[in-house]
């Protein structure tokens, strides 16, 4: 029976709501609206009358497709570019992606030869970036359908379009709620989605009883109000004015709305059966169209089930010529058949089934042999495919997923190598591991596994860890990496070297610290000018790990070694990048001619992007540590410029954009770089980027203000952070700063002080430009727990300093080290012509402006704070702005450095200051216990002091209960007492 079109019932509000949102991109608005329900809930139903209003506007729908035992890769994808390309055509398309268009030669490679070089890892990228620029031409509805069957890369390209999505485009997201377990990828990128704030979410629920009434009223062919819809009766919830005719018996209607349990794909299956015994379950509801079938209709729905989601005209051919029990003579009459029942549609292609719960329940049906048959034909015709159209990671796919489920094991076996090889290439992880670890199960199971394969156990082993670690699942990545190197073979020291050496890369993307004993053990295998090539690049990784642990002199000698061995073996990609490694490792020890050397590896590098890459990335930073921060943002960004044009991995510019960002902090430029901090770092899976950016980006909150939200992200980022800051000082020197900053700010002065004691620990590894920060800030704790009475030896933090004296940054941060102990002005800070970070001088003059108000003077305290708001306000320093104001406030200066009068201290107050210099108070009291004092006089409470003196409430206990040791007495009413009237 046809299925008749029906009004869309039951969703007006949603409706209404999209279609707002489509309003808002013509007006040049963007918005992300994602759409949940169950299955046959009526998600496409609404986009399509939807996308009926989208006059004017591009649409693009990709639909995810699952293949059986995973996601079909880049089912979505490629719809998206077909639409692409169908809008703007492939020659603009192939234009606008650029150099990077090689990556699109894994989704389409019609469109774009394969290449060895094609960088398939931008594909999330450069499909965004499309979409991007068909958005900035014309408004475009992008649609990506069934994200529950999704695989990785159509995760990255749905979260990169909503964190990016330009004017003028409406991303609309659609899933299955019910198939979204707790233990499914999609529910990371909807929660980081959420937390974001970047979508409208629409959850579809089942419909009532009345709207399923109308509902099948419409598809029986009522004839209701376009504009109000039927009336319906206030006790049967029936049209007031339809004739019972078209209904035998209102039991019929009351039994559909029951078995349909409010489900509109339900509701269309049995509307046409009201006059027959409906079944009780939902399997047998989607199968009434199919049973109302011939035999012969019935047998060919059931071949096209096993293809999968959708089947290709001449494949479907294929398989019907090689399996034809069952179809009779004419196959096409019973496929004519099947398309007017609506059990099947016909596409561009060929066929799918009209709902994929109804390809699920016709699936279900075929008897195990039959299954069989099917899959191993599929496979077969499929593999003919290959011969006709251009080779695919998708199809390649597929045979394997056919021949495994046919269980014909030796050809699984060797369709998942060629499929895990594929996928692999073509950067599908997702689709890489499973059928990686497909291979690695079905081996024992096959003989002659190694013939079959066409490679040994343990090589296999190494290119499922490598695609183990691109999926970011990298404590599995090491473990089967440690099974290939047990596995390896004695004969073959160079080949274990090299899966050492993976290893050891795979160790750090863990955060494990086993990398240099796997280096050390690998060199141990090759002998010089035996495997020169594998020795060069071991040394090259040793000379990286000590680099970046900050055992500068290790990383010189292994950086000179491996320029050695690369200039023996006639490596240009070697000697560059051995270069800049070791003038890395010399600008680490300050020495100034490693800048050189950085210069000198750009040339060596012969224009190969390995070595350009590394000086783009080291050669800013280094300019980072010296205070350099517009030659650092002038590398960088023509480091992000030589990125794309020579197409490069995501995680290779995102690195180099990093140091283009942490420059404009450092020259103040605070407003764009917390811009790109939120665009980028929730692109970025857990790994050593996620440490170096999460934690720049949690500095950055705290000194803007936003203290609470940096609290949360040092929380929940902790142990990405000390994971990896096991391997890198640049890592840990900062994590550790930040989290002190921040336990300052939470008035826990010992806790930060012990933190950054590893500075003075006699093991640890001078490193200037990190230790420098860190001895600065332990001033400041050791200043704070004074404060409180506690007497702190700072000799071990003044040696360390002195240690650090030939850096070109010490006076800056010498002269911020004795500010903090009280032992050098602020305005020596304030006034430093040295390469300081911006916030340095607005804090320098808040630090002034409040020793000011406690020396007495209230109109330099006054002068001095308002210039210190004034500057911090131009960068976005809110956290100073937020204490210079507080003390302004609370201390009665009126205006920012204004002529007009403060009002005078308050008498307890005075009478406190008064009363110590003339022995009311003994002279032991600090100014600031004075202070205090003066308060507990007037009855405040601690916390009301912690809010008066902006301190925290454990701070204000502790100088409470150092009055109250020093005056003598028990009691805060003792202690007023001791304060003249």
């Amino acid at each position: 029976m046809p299925v008749p079109r029906a009004r869309l019932v039951g969703r007006a509000r949603e409706l209404g709501e999209l279609t707002a949102a489509l309003d808002a991109v013509r007006s040049g608005g963007n918005r992300t609206i994602v759409i949940a329900g169950e299955a046959g809930i009526g998600k496409t139903r609404l986009l399509d009358e939807l996308t009926a209003r989208a006059d004017g506007v591009a649409v693009l729908t990709g639909q995810c497709a699952d293949e059986g035992s995973g996601p079909l890769p880049y089912a979505a994808l490629a719809g998206l570019l077909s639409g692409i390309v169908r809008t703007v055509g492939p020659e603009a398309v192939v234009a606008a992606a650029g150099p990077a268009a090689g990556a699109l030669s894994v989704v389409a490679p019609q469109l774009v030869a394969p290449a060895s070089d094609a960088g398939a890892d931008r594909l999330p990228e450069v499909l965004a970036n499309l979409l991007t620029e068909l958005a900035a031409q014309h408004p475009a509805v992008v649609i990506i359908e069934d994200l529950h069957w999704s695989d990785d890369v159509t995760r990255a390209v749905a979260l990169r379009l909503a964190r990016t999505a330009p004017d003028g485009l409406l991303l609309l997201l659609t899933y299955r709620s019910d198939d979204v377990g707790r233990a499914h990828p999609l529910r990371t990128v909807m929660a980081e989605l959420d937390r974001a704030r970047l979508t409208t979410r629409l959850d579809l629920a089942r419909l009532g009883v009345a709207e399923v009434r109308e509902m099948a009223h419409d598809l029986l062919g009522g004839s209701p109000d376009p504009q109000n819809g039927p009336a319906l009766d206030r006790d049967t919830g029936l049209d007031a004015g339809l004739s019972a005719e078209p209904f035998a018996d209102l039991a019929d209607l009351a039994d559909l709305a029951d078995r349909s349990e409010g489900v509109p794909f339900y509701v269309e299956e049995l509307v046409g059966f009201l006059d027959t015994d409906l079944p009780d379950s939902l399997r047998d509801i989607l199968l009434l169209r199919y049973w109302n079938l011939s035999r012969e209709a019935q047998a060919l729905c059931r071949i096209v089930a096993a293809a999968g989601p959708r089947v290709w005209h001449d494949v479907l051919d294929d398989v019907l010529t090689d399996v034809t029990t069952g179809v009779g003579p004419e196959p096409e009459e019973g496929l004519r058949e099947a398309v007017d029942a609506q059990v099947l549609v016909t596409t561009d292609i060929g066929y799918a089934f009209r709902h994929a719960l109804a390809q699920e329940a016709v699936y279900a049906e075929l008897l195990p042999g039959e299954r069989r048959r099917l899959h191993a034909a599929y496979a077969r015709a499929l593999e003919g495919a290959l011969v006709r159209r251009a080779r695919s990671v998708a199809k390649l796919s597929r045979i394997a997923d056919h021949w495994w489920r046919a269980g014909v094991l030796d050809r699984a076996l060797a369709a998942a190598v060629v499929g895990h090889r594929a996928a692999a290439d073509g950067a599908a992880s997702s689709t890489a591991v499973a059928l990686g670890e497909r291979a690695l199960e079905l081996w024992e199971q096959v003989p002659d596994a190694e013939a079959v394969a066409g490679l040994p156990h343990h090589a296999l082993l190494r290119t499922v860890a490598e695609s183990l670690r691109g999926s970011t699942r990298t404590t599995r990545a090491l473990a089967v990496a440690h099974e290939a190197i047990a596995e390896w073979p004695d004969d073959d020291p160079a080949g274990l070297a090299g899966m050492l050496s993976d290893t050891a890369l795979i160790a750090g993307h863990a955060g494990s610290g086993e990398g240099p004993a796997l280096i050390e053990r690998a060199l141990a295998l090759v002998e010089p000018g035996r495997d020169d090539a594998v020795r060069a690049h071991l040394l090259m990784l040793r000379a990286r790990h000590a680099m970046l642990d900050g055992r500068t002199q290790e990383g010189i000698e292994a950086a000179t070694a491996a320029y050695e061995a690369g200039l023996a073996i006639g490596s240009p990609e070697v000697v560059s990048v051995a270069l800049n490694l070791r003038g890395v490792s010399r600008v680490q020890r300050g020495d100034s001619g490693g800048f050189a050397e950085i210069d000198a590896a750009r040339d060596a590098a012969g224009g190969v992007w390995q070595g350009l890459s590394r000086y783009y990335t080291n050669g800013s930073d280094s300019r980072i540590l010296v205070g350099e921060w517009d030659r650092a943002v002038e590398i960088a960004q023509e480091g992000v410029t030589e990125a794309r044009r020579h197409g490069a991995s995501e995680g290779s510019r995102i690195m180099i954009e990093g140091n283009v960002v942490e420059a404009w902090i450092g020259r103040g430029d605070w407003a764009e770089a917390a811009a790109w901090y939120e665009r980028t770092v929730p692109l970025i899976h857990d790994s050593v980027y996620t440490a170096y950016l999460t934690e720049r980006r949690a500095w950055l909150l705290m000194w803007r203000g936003d203290v609470e939200r940096a609290q949360a992200e040092a929380r929940h980022r902790a142990a990405t952070w000390e994971r990896f800051g096991r391997l890198e000082e640049q890592i840990r020197s900062r994590s550790r700063g930040t989290q002190a900053e921040l336990e300052l700010l939470r008035g826990e002065p010992a806790a930060a002080l012990e933190r950054l004691s590893v500075v003075v620990a006699p093991d640890h590894p001078r490193s200037p430009a990190y230790d420098l920060t860190s001895l600065a800030l332990s001033a400041r704790a050791i200043a704070e727990l004074r404060a409180t009475g506690q007497d702190v030896d700072d000799a071990p933090y003044r040696a360390a300093l002195a240690e650090c004296a030939h850096w070109p940054t010490f006076p800056v941060w010498s002269a911020v080290f004795e500010a903090e102990l009280g032992g050098g002005p602020w305005t020596a800070v304030a006034e430093q012509p040295g390469p300081g970070p911006a916030h340095l001088r607005p804090y320098a003059l808040y630090r002034e402006g409040a020793r000011l108000l406690e020396a007495g003077d209230r109109a330099g305290a006054r002068s001095m704070l308002g210039s210190a708001i004034t500057e911090a306000e131009k960068i976005g320093a809110g956290l100073i702005v937020q204490r210079a104001q507080g003390i302004v406030d609370r201390a009665g200066l009126t205006g920012r450095g204004g002529p007009a009068e403060s009002p005078a201290p308050s008498a307890a107050m005075a009478s406190a200051s008064a009363s110590a210099s003339a022995g009311g108070v003994p002279d032991t009291l600090t100014p600031r216990e004075q202070q205090v004092l003066a308060l507990v006089a007037e009855g405040l409470t601690n916390g009301q002091i912690a809010e008066r003196l902006y301190i925290s409430t454990k701070t204000a206990s502790v100088h409470v209960s150092a009055i109250l040791r020093k005056l003598g007495v028990s009691t805060r009413t003792e202690a007023a007492l001791r304060v003249p009237r």
